[in-house]
C-alpha cells in the first residue's frame, strides 16, 4: 500500500510531456515539510508525513545533508540546512532589486525607446528578473525568469568581460559554444578578444548572435565587492541598431540605469 501512495503522489509527466525526475522531486517534497510549527523533524516522522518508505527517507535525509540543505542535531532530528537559507535571501535579494530598479528601467525604457532588459547570473546563465518590451524581435518568446548563454548575448558578454580573464577561461571549458546563428562567435580566442574590447569601452554588444534580426547592447551591474553580478540590455531590431546610435543616444542613459541598480547591490562606486 506505501509503494502504491508513493507512486501516486509523484505525476507521472509534466504538462511538456517530459518525465520528472522522481527524486528530485522527494527530495524537494521532504524539505516543504519543514516549516514554522514543525521546524525540526525526526526521519520516522518524515516517512509518516511524506508518505514515502523508510529507507527513501534515509536516502534523501543522507543526500541533503551532504548537499547541505538539510542538518542533523544530536537529537537526531533534522531542520533545514544553510543552503535553504542562502536561496530564500537570494530570492529576497532578487525580489528587492526588482522592486527598487523597475521605476528606473522605466526611465531608461522612457527615454530610449527601446525592449529593457535586467538579468542576474545564475550558474553559467543569465537570467531576466525584470523585462519591458518594446518589440518582439526574437524568434522564441522571452519572459521573466527566461534563461539565456552568456556567450551570446550582450548582457553575459558584459558580464563576463568584467570577471576577469581566468574566470572567463574557465567558463569556456566549462560550456559548449553552441551556433545559435551564422553570427554567434564559437571559437575562444575571438571570443577573449571581444570580452577585451567590451572591458575596455565598458558595455558589450549582440549582433545578431543569438537570434537573426536581434541585436542588444548591455552593461554590467556590481555588487560592493566590485563582482559582476548582473547587467541591464538594450535590445533592437537588427536594422535599427547603428552604432553611431547607440554611442550617442543609448549609452549614457544605460549607464546611469547600470550605476544605480549596481548602487542597489551595494556598490558605492560614482
Amino acid at each position: 500500500m506505501r509503494m502504491e501512495a508513493e507512486r501516486a503522489e509523484i505525476p507521472a509527466s509534466d504538462s511538456t510531456g517530459v518525465q520528472p525526475l522522481r527524486s528530485l522531486e522527494k527530495g524537494l517534497r521532504l524539505l516543504e515539510l519543514f516549516n514554522r510549527e514543525t521546524p525540526f523533524l525526526t526521519m520516522t516522522e518524515l516517512a509518516r508525513r511524506s508518505g514515502f518508505h523508510l529507507s527513501t527517507i534515509q536516502r534523501l535525509t543522507a543526500t541533503l545533508c551532504n548537499l547541505g540543505y538539510l542538518k542533523r542535531d544530536e537529537n537526531k532530528r533534522y531542520h533545514l540546512g544553510v543552503k535553504v537559507i542562502k536561496l530564500g535571501f537570494q530570492v529576497m535579494r532578487t525580489l528587492e532589486l526588482r522592486t527598487l530598479i523597475r521605476p528606473y528601467l522605466q526611465d531608461l525604457f522612457n527615454v530610449v525607446g527601446l525592449t529593457v532588459n535586467l538579468f542576474l547570473t545564475v550558474d553559467d546563465e543569465v537570467v531576466i528578473v525584470e523585462r519591458l518590451e518594446k518589440h518582439r524581435i526574437l524568434q522564441y518568446n522571452l519572459q521573466m525568469g527566461s534563461s539565456l548563454p552568456m556567450y551570446c548575448t550582450a548582457a553575459g558578454k558584459t558580464i563576463l568581460s568584467f570577471m576577469g580573464e581566468k574566470r572567463a577561461q574557465n567558463y569556456l571549458k566549462r560550456v559548449s559554444m553552441k551556433p545559435f546563428t551564422p553570427h554567434t562567435i564559437t571559437d575562444p580566442g575571438k571570443f577573449l578578444k571581444e570580452l577585451t574590447l567590451s572591458r575596455e569601452r565598458g558595455y558589450a554588444i549582440n549582433t545578431q548572435e543569438l537570434s537573426l534580426g536581434a541585436c542588444a547592447v548591455g552593461m554590467a551591474i556590481f555588487d560592493k565587492e566590485e563582482m559582476p553580478r548582473g547587467a541591464i540590455s538594450l535590445a533592437c531590431p537588427a536594422q535599427h541598431f547603428k552604432m553611431e546610435t547607440v554611442i550617442e543616444k543609448y549609452i549614457d542613459p544605460l549607464k546611469k540605469a547600470s550605476r544605480i541598480a549596481s548602487q542597489f547591490m551595494g556598490n558605492s562606486k560614482e
